[in-house]
């Protein structure tokens, strides 16, 4: 019997499906095989979108980049380009602060800003040593100068209007020439009285002034950095800044921590969106050229730090446990305006401390300008709090707490009540004639309280207020050769003019006088002149006046003419001693100098 053998199965022809490739993957069905050949087309797509995305990314920043170089050519061939001529041009692009730590912050060293170049302003400088000045302050004191340090906020440091009062302003700025401390410089360096009590020394004004300080910057500030220069005087004009710091009903309020500084880095920090937003708009203009070129083309340099306090008015009326807190915020403001006067007399240095007006508070008579001002600026409330009111207890408070330690502080809140021109640019900074007013009433304070002088007629404020505002040229009549001169109206616009008035000599005598008649007589003691350009300064040259166009008082004689850079052209400024009467004034080389008088501005004050 044979045996049965069963048969093995057949082998089984292999599929697609089941299919292994020669790298032993298996592929699932209906899906097309991942080959070498497919992952590296994925990667060229992958290369070529990159390239694709930096290309478009190189483009924008080429764009970018070309419109950044020429902003920067526009900025270097403005007026604030001319400015930086000496200087690091990125400063123009750069913040006009710096951090410093021990009192917040403080200008940035080198910084230059050109304001309303329409109107011949030139520049305001940052020195080395973050103060206001064209020139730096060295830390050790010459043996010949009398050293005076004027703190306070940005009405010392002399700011012009600022949102949205600028505009109605048409961007008005107070220039170097018309700070308070450098008129406050002018008028005593003038006084023979005061120069006598100091022994013949020159006496340096500082404007130690920054944008948003208020008591405890100022005091911190003097206690880790203006100590160590020898101050001679300390003028503190303070005040207003404080109604925003005190107008935060916090139980844990704190006046070392509540300045605009610290609270922009605060909300930046807490990473809000108001702090996130305020960060990136003040990067972009501190750190491009085409923010800054922006800036210019409404007559302004860069901005200064734009503080985010929130201070917008509460329709809330403040609780009894509010007004608690601002009554307690003012007390320690008030405290600290003592610690500072304490510690001046204990480092043995003289100081003079005064309050200065707020808009709101000022009982003026409002000028059409100052209507719209007030209009758009507000102020009538600060948070949940009536501004005039806070400002007034602030004042009282400020004034009650230093008579206790038997020290008084200078109320000038009032000082501009009684007069009827343009003051007030906004809810507290002021016009050029407005800021004289201010520098003349300090002065006097310190002459009366520093250098125990009894006042003269000149250095009192009299009536009319209002002849203190005006530019006696720009109502006057120009006269060359004993003829009115309707080409001389030019250099009569209160400003210096791109336009120049250029008399040609007549002869081996010289130019010709330029007489400006007044219409009447009127007294004046301040004078400035500004020169066509650097070849038009005149070595020697004289001022004279009369009364009736007949006998002519000498008044200055200039031999060897020191021109300043305040506007954009070389000027010069004088303030007499005294006021004098005139009804015409005259102006001329002396001598043989020069072949023709070329003149750009010739102004004339009380």
């Amino acid at each position: 019997m044979t045996e049965k053998h069963e048969q093995a199965p057949k082998p089984v022809a292999a599929t697609n499906s089941d299919a292994r490739p020669a790298d032993g993957n298996r592929t699932e069905p209906g899906k097309p095989v991942k080959t070498k050949r497919s992952a590296g087309r994925r990667l060229i797509r992958f290369f070529f979108m990159c390239l694709y995305i930096g290309f478009l990314a190189a483009v924008v920043l080429a764009a970018l980049a070309a419109i950044e170089y020429y902003a920067k050519l526009q900025v270097k061939q403005s007026p604030l380009g001319r400015a930086y001529e000496d200087r690091d041009l990125d400063l123009a692009r750069r913040s006009t602060q710096k951090v410093a730590p021990q009192y917040g912050y403080e200008p940035t060293p080198g910084f230059a800003a050109v304001r309303n170049t329409r109107l011949g302003n030139a520049y305001e400088y940052i020195n080395e040593q973050s103060f206001k000045d064209f020139d730096d302050v060295p830390l050790e004191k010459p043996e010949d100068e009398y050293r005076v340090f004027v703190t306070g906020g940005s009405v010392v440091f002399g700011r012009g209007p600022v949102p949205p009062a600028d505009e109605i302003c048409d961007y008005y700025e107070v220039t170097y020439r018309w700070t308070i401390p450098h008129i406050m410089e002018q008028l005593m360096n003038a006084d023979p009285d005061i120069r006598k009590k100091i022994k013949g020394k020159t006496i340096r004004v500082i404007n130690a002034g920054v944008a948003g300080y208020v008591y405890q910057n100022n005091l911190m500030r003097y206690l880790a950095k203006l100590r160590l220069y020898s101050p001679d005087l300390i003028v503190a004009l303070d005040g207003a800044n404080e109604v925003h710091t005190v107008a935060r009903p916090l139980k844990d309020w704190n006046y070392f921590t509540e300045g605009p500084y610290f609270e922009v880095i605060t909300e930046v920090m807490d990473m809000s969106p108001n702090g996130l937003m305020n960060y990136l708009t003040l990067w972009l203009k501190r750190n491009t050229y085409f923010f800054s070129w922006l800036a210019m083309k409404k007559g302004e340099g860069p901005g200064i730090l734009q503080e985010n306090r929130g201070f917008a008015a509460h329709p809330q009326d403040p609780t009894p446990e509010m007004l608690e807190y601002r009554e307690r915020n003012i007390d320690q403001v008030a405290d600290v305006a003592a610690i500072f006067h304490k510690v001046l007399e204990t480092d043995g240095v003289p100081h003079v401390f005064a309050l200065q007006p707020m808009f709101r508070n000022s009982k003026k008579k409002r000028m059409p300008i100052e209507q719209q001002i007030e209009n758009v600026t507000g102020m009538e409330k600060i948070g949940f709090y009536n501004a005039r009111e806070t400002y007034d207890l602030l004042v009282e408070r400020i004034k009650e707490r230093n008579k206790e330690i038997g020290f008084e502080v200078v109320d000038l809140t009032t000082i501009y009540d009684d007069v009827n021109e343009w003051v007030f640019t906004d809810w507290c900074h002021l016009t050029n004639g407005a800021n004289y007013l201010m520098a003349k009433a300090l002065v006097n304070e310190v002459k009366t309280r520093i250098f125990d002088l009894p006042l003269k007629r000149s250095d009192t404020i009299q009536e009319p207020f209002d002849s203190y505002f005006l530019d006696y040229s720009k109502s006057a009549t120009v006269l060359i050769d004993g003829r009115a001169s309707n080409e001389g109206q030019r250099i009569l616009k209160g400003y210096p003019d791109t336009d120049v008035l250029e008399i040609r000599s007549a002869g081996k005598g010289g130019a010709e006088w330029v007489v400006l008649d007044l219409g009447e007589v009127k007294p004046i003691s301040r004078l400035r002149i500004v020169w066509a350009d650097e070849e038009s300064v005149p070595k020697s040259w004289r001022l004279e006046s009369s009364q009736d166009g007949k006998e002519w008082i000498s008044r200055l004689t200039v031999c060897d003419t020191v021109a300043d850079r305040f506007d954009q052209w070389p000027g010069f400024e004088y303030y007499a001693p005294e006021d004098f009467e005139a009804r015409y004034v005259r102006y001329g080389p002396v001598g043989d100098e020069g072949g023709a008088t070329r003149l750009r501005q010739l102004s004339l004050f009380r």
